[in-house]
C-alpha cells in the first residue's frame, strides 16, 4: 500500500487577477478552491494513474468537510486524516502576471491529536511505501522524526520530500528515497552531484534532484543518472516534482528497476505539464520511449 503524509494540508483558494495592484483594490476574474498539500498532490497524481493511496495528516475546523468533499472526486484516494479542533489552513494563490502565493502557518496539533496519528501509522506494514511530503510544523518536527524512525525500523519504505533538517536527522536510519529541489540544494551541477553522493554515503538508498526547468538527477550507490528533458518544464508548473514521485511509485509497483522508474517519473511530469491533470498513458509511454537517460560513474 502507498501512504502519503501531509501534516499541514491546505485548502488552496485560487484567484485570477491579471493586473495586481499592491496597496490597492483588486477584483478577481475567476476563483476556485482545491484540496492541496504536497503529499495530497502525490495522491492525486497516483489517482490519475489508477493507483490507490491512503492520505494521512491532520484536518479540522470549519473547512474540513469542504476539503473532504473536494477530495471526494478522486476515487482512488482514501482520506484517513486525524480530525483536529483547529482549522485547516487556507492558502491564497494569485494567478496573474507573476504567480504569487500567500501561505498560512497552519493549525496547532495537540498531544492527544498526535497520539491518534501515531496509533494510525502503527498499522502500516513492512514494504509499504510512505511519502512524507511538504512542510512540517516546527512544533511537530521532533515527534515526526521519531515516528518516521520507527516506520523505517519496521521495514517501511520511507520517501522524504520535506524539510532538510528532518531529512538530515533521518539519513542514518536509511530512508528509501530522498528528493530535493533548488530550494534545498544550490542548482549548480557540481553542488547537486556532491550532495547526491553525500546523501547516498550517509544512508539513503536513492537520492533524486528534480526542479522544474532544470536537469533532473537520480543517485544510487554505484552511479547516477541525468535527464535533460526536465528542463522543458515551465518553472510555474505546479506539481512537476510531486509527479516525479508518483511516477517512481507507479513504476516501482510494476517491478521496474530504479532507472526505469526514474525515466517514468520524468515522462509523467512532462506529460502532465503538456496535458494538465489526468494521465494520458499514450503520451506518457511515448515520452518514456523518447527520453534519453544518461548514466554516469562516480
Amino acid at each position: 500500500m502507498i501512504y502519503t503524509i501531509t501534516t499541514n494540508p491546505s485548502l488552496d483558494y485560487y484567484l485570477k487577477i491579471n493586473d495586481l495592484h499592491k496597496g490597492g483594490l483588486n477584483r478577481s476574474e475567476k476563483e476556485s478552491y482545491d484540496a492541496a498539500g504536497k503529499g495530497v498532490n502525490v495522491s492525486k497524481v497516483l489517482n490519475d494513474l489508477n493507483i490507490s493511496s491512503i492520505a494521512l495528516g491532520f484536518l479540522g475546523g470549519y473547512n474540513k468537510d469542504y476539503y473532504l468533499d473536494l477530495l471526494g472526486k478522486y476515487d482512488k484516494i482514501q482520506p484517513q486524516f486525524i480530525i483536529i479542533e483547529d482549522n485547516t489552513r487556507i492558502n491564497v494563490k494569485i494567478d496573474g502576471e507573476k504567480e504569487t502565493s500567500l501561505n498560512a502557518k497552519g493549525p496547532t496539533i495537540t498531544d492527544k491529536e498526535f497520539e491518534r496519528f501515531l496509533k494510525r501509522i502503527d498499522n502500516i506494514y513492512r514494504n509499504d511505501f510512505v511519502v512524507l511530503s511538504g512542510n512540517v510544523q516546527a512544533e511537530l518536527k521532533d515527534r515526526v522524526i521519531d515516528a518516521m524512525k520507527e516506520l523505517i525500523k519496521n521495514g517501511v519504505k520511507l520517501i522524504l520530500d520535506t524539510d532538510m533538517d528532518i531529512v538530515e536527522k533521518l539519513l542514518e536510519y536509511h530512508p528509501y528515497l530522498v528528493k530535493a529541489t533548488h530550494t534545498d540544494v544550490d542548482d549548480e551541477s557540481e553542488n547537486i552531484i556532491k550532495t547526491g553522493k553525500d546523501f547516498i554515503q550517509r544512508g539513503c538508498k536513492y537520492f533524486i534532484y528534480s526542479s522544474a526547468h532544470e536537469q533532473s538527477y537520480l543517485f544510487t550507490k554505484d552511479n547516477y543518472y541525468t535527464c535533460d528533458e526536465y528542463k522543458k518544464i515551465e518553472p510555474s508548473f505546479i506539481g512537476a516534482n510531486d509527479s516525479m514521485i508518483a511516477g517512481l511509485l507507479f513504476a516501482s509497483l510494476k517491478a521496474a528497476n530504479i532507472k526505469e522508474a526514474f525515466t517514468y517519473g520524468n515522462a509523467l511530469a512532462l506529460s502532465l505539464e503538456h496535458m494538465g491533470l489526468g494521465a494520458n498513458f499514450e503520451l506518457i509511454n511515448k515520452l518514456y520511449d523518447e527520453l534519453k537517460i544518461k548514466e554516469h560513474k562516480y
